[in-house]
């Protein structure tokens, strides 16, 4: 039996989005939370009939938005209508994202009791200017809180992410945190860059006024600086943005860069299922309304080419401390990249930019900042 991840999408949050959030959440439908829930539930019974006898389910992921701005017992609602309608193996990674201003010993109590073996924090950062200035509502004391309420409830595995590249943050505020989350026994970190997406209120706010934003060479030296001080500590970067101790790698994000198959459910999720790409709509009210209609609300689908899904394997690979296979990529591929790649290879080898062992290709850890670069040059 094949073996499957679940994304599933909550668009809730509270107060205002954060500035520089792209993702598809509302602030002003608190009221419509069970409504969405209700037609969530149906979006998973649907698939299931598609998929659920032909799939084993590995990971489970609640992203958003902010899951944990659901009611409590809704997610109990959600997690118990996947395992009815889906092969949901016993040991399979259970992530749930929250924010450290709204979760609860009440709620980590039911996640705990559902079956949630994992939660991701959005810290970003303990300086409580920048969290101000990105729109964050937590300040440094109740993420650290937080911190310590989720292993409290008994809570082992946890993520936080810290970004990089924020206004007025410095490489001491950078170093600060990734100390502390150390200091902390967190076993898995995720280091994002900020990019700065059009449409957003720090997109809009950096046209109107100047935004004291890190130099690239600067936010370069943030990443290495947490590079340096997680990897000391024993977690270690296993793809570009993320570090965990052994045994502690996302089992979801993983299957994502294996190129797996992946279904997502709710409001503008996506999947990945029998070599085609589709996605939910956007618009909260055509996804309620088709849902009604037990019409599951898809608006776009791509059925890749045999080309395409070679790009992504190695584009997606190379991501990862675990590069890529040339034996399975030119099985499944009909290719021989060692061979068609030949000069490429061997400049990016000359250069340390890339390694070339035990029949795998491995971006050389001093490397990443040219990743984009090198993937250019293998496709």
């Amino acid at each position: 039996m094949k073996t499957l991840s679940l994304y599933v999408h909550i668009p809730f949050c509270s107060g205002e989005k954060c500035n520089y959030c792209s993702f598809v959440s509302f602030c002003d439908k608190e009221n419509r939370k069970k409504e969405y829930v209700d037609m969530l539930c149906k979006e998973i019974r649907l698939r299931a009939k598609e998929y659920g006898n032909f799939y084993k389910v590995i990971s489970i992921y609640f992203g958003g938005g902010t899951p944990s701005e659901l009611e409590q017992g809704e997610m109990t609602r959600i997690v118990l209508e996947i395992k009815n309608n889906f092969k949901v193996v016993k040991d399979a990674e259970i992530t749930l994202e929250c924010n450290p201003d709204n979760i609860t010993e009440d709620k980590l109590r039911e996640y705990k009791l559902i079956g949630v073996n994992r939660i991701s924090i959005g810290g970003q950062s303990l300086n409580d200017k920048v969290l101000s200035f990105i729109g964050r509502r937590h300040n440094s004391k109740q993420l650290k809180n937080a911190i310590k309420l989720v292993k409290k409830c008994g809570f082992d595995n946890i993520n936080v992410d810290m970004m990089i590249g924020l206004p007025y943050q410095t490489l001491s505020d950078v170093k600060k945190m990734a100390r502390y989350l150390i200091k902390s026994k967190i076993k898995h970190i995720s280091c994002y860059s900020l990019i700065l997406e059009e449409g957003t209120k720090l997109f809009n706010m950096s046209l109107e006024q100047n935004i004291p934003f890190p130099t690239e060479d600067e936010t370069i030296d943030m990443y290495n600086a947490v590079y340096s001080l997680l990897n000391k500590a024993g977690i270690k970067r296993y793809e570009v943005s993320n570090f965990a101790l052994p045994d502690y790698e996302c089992k979801h994000n993983l299957n994502y860069w294996s190129v797996g198959e992946y279904l997502g459910f709710g409001l503008s999720s996506h999947s990945y299922m029998e070599e085609t790409r589709f996605n939910n709509t956007e618009d909260f009210d055509l996804y309620i309304e088709n849902l009604r209609d037990d019409i599951i609300p898809v608006v776009s689908k791509e059925k890749l080419t045999l080309q395409m899904r070679k790009e992504e394997t190695i584009m997606l690979g190379l991501r990862t401390k675990y590069g890529i296979s040339i034996e399975d990529l030119d099985y499944n591929f009909g290719t021989h990249i060692v061979r068609d790649k030949k000069d490429e290879i061997e400049f990016l080898c000359s250069h340390g930019f890339i390694s070339l062992r035990n029949g795998r290709i491995k971006v050389c850890e001093n490397a990443y900042y040219v990743l984009d670069s090198i993937v250019l040059k293998l496709l």
